[in-house]
């Protein structure tokens, strides 16, 4: 057997100890340091994108809960059902007002999507008046008067899901408000408005609502102030307590966890029922066009509206423990501002209803943003529903002004009119363009110059 082996001489080893001191040197002096600097180099720019990743996440975070408020927390008590409401009223213009600064369907279809992304449980209620009054109510698209056309594409887009009859929803034909419903794809719940020739729910419409939420049974039901048309027949308000009490008697066969009244009724009236139903857990109301929030009746229900054209939205938590079967609810209004982005779906078809109307106000010889007035900064013209059916206020004045001075071939000397035909909710400021005053008065009602002899004054 051989074997081989190699023997090195001590001048060899000599060599062999310096290549490798030389080696273990230029380690120490360049490639290390190199290392460490590439290392750190790493280390930081991970660190940058990471930070700013995080600081992305969280300032989304913070927006999107600024926006809408958290999710609630519950007690440790029992098994809890959890949904979310989101509330509208009274809601005539699909776009910003304000310069800008408040509304707009587009924002309001921003703030569901966020809340159905926290809890797909998410359902969004109008009470009431949706199709009238605006200015775009009056312009003609293809030869058609939109009559609310415009509100019901964008409400379609936006997702909303129940709505109540508003007295406004009947300003105009049969017709119409047929041909409106048909339009929507959202559903309509009237318990108090009938079809005049038989006695029915109107069209389309349903008595009540059973919107089962996991095992949880919420009974909906809607009620509208009196409407006197002639192809409508609804209960009157003084009685339209006896008419709720016998009309939950009537559907007695209906079980149900939650009752919700979705309402376009006076305040007053929404505290009535409060005091004489106690069965009903929560009143989504309308008719006012500011926000509230009451407690009334037994059992502190309450009864919430919001401000009209969706300045602000209220967002409803809703919580039933199915241990106790009590129901809990945890409210906050959310204020639609330039700060809450647009939902760009929504904003398309906003912005595409809106363009037409305006080209129709255009071959009528209006130029919707031709600027009429540049006011100071000290004044506003305050054409609030809540200013101008109480008070006096500059823009009201100058209305009726404008129509004496409209008559004075007729020697006018004395105007008056209904403020509540004045319909811009609205503040205007800075500069003022057609389209204002469109919306300001939006109803084609006649203007009459009436000698009146003076032993009747």
């Amino acid at each position: 057997m051989m074997s081989s082996f190699t023997t090195y001489s001590p001048r060899q080893s000599k060599m062999s100890e310096s290549i490798l001191a030389r080696c273990c040197q230029l380690w120490a002096i360049v490639i290390a340091p190199l290392l460490i600097i590439a290392l750190a180099i790493v280390t930081i720019v991970f660190g940058l994108l990471w930070s700013q990743s995080q600081s992305s996440s969280s300032k989304q975070y913070a927006v999107e809960k600024g926006i809408i408020g958290f999710p609630i927390t519950l007690p440790d008590d029992g098994r809890y059902v959890q949904w979310t409401f989101l509330q509208l009223n009274d809601v005539y213009e699909m776009l910003p007002l304000d310069n800008g600064r408040k509304g707009g369907l587009a924002r309001v279809a921003y703030i569901r999507k966020l809340l159905l992304k926290e809890n797909s449980q998410t359902y969004t209620f109008l009470a009431g008046d949706l199709i009238s009054p605006s200015a775009l109510m009056q312009s003609k698209v293809n030869g058609t008067t939109l009559r609310g056309r415009q509100m019901i594409a964008t409400m379609n887009t936006l997702g909303l899901d129940f709505m109540t009859f508003g007295n406004h929803e009947f300003d105009f034909a049969e017709i119409d408000i047929i041909s409106r419903m048909n339009e929507s794809n959202f559903t309509w719940i009237s318990s108090n408005v009938f079809d005049m020739k038989n006695n029915k729910s109107f069209h389309t419409s349903i008595p009540y609502k059973l919107l089962n939420i996991d095992i949880v049974r919420v009974l909906i039901i809607g009620l509208t102030t009196y409407v006197n048309k002639t192809y409508v027949q609804s209960i009157d308000q003084s009685s339209l307590i006896s008419f709720v009490q016998k009309f939950l008697q009537s559907i007695s066969q209906v079980q149900y966890d939650v009752l919700v009244a979705l309402t376009h009724l006076d305040l007053d009236k929404d505290i009535e029922l409060l005091e004489n139903i106690p069965q009903i857990n929560l009143i989504i109301g309308g008719h006012e066009h500011e926000n509230h929030h009451l407690l009334r009746g037994s059992k502190y229900a309450p009864i919430y509206k919001t401000d009209a054209n969706a300045f602000s939205v209220y967002i409803h938590r809703c919580a039933f423990n199915l241990d106790t079967r009590q129901f809990h609810i945890y409210s906050n209004l959310a204020l639609v501002t330039s700060d809450v982005p647009d939902d760009a779906k929504t904003a398309q078809v906003a912005n595409y209803w809106f363009a037409l109307a305006i080209q129709s106000f255009e071959a009528l010889g209006f130029h919707s943003n031709r600027t009429v007035s540049c006011l100071p900064s000290s004044v506003e013209l305050d054409g609030r529903d809540a200013s101008v059916r109480h008070f006096p206020t500059l823009l009201s004045n100058f209305s009726c002004e404008c129509m004496v001075y409209a008559t004075t071939d007729s020697n006018t000397t004395i105007g008056f009119f209904t403020s509540g035909s004045m319909r811009v909710d609205d503040v205007l400021r800075g500069t003022i363009i057609e389209y204002d005053i469109l919306r300001t008065l939006p109803y084609q009602n006649n203007l009459y110059a009436i000698s009146v002899p003076s032993e009747i004054l």
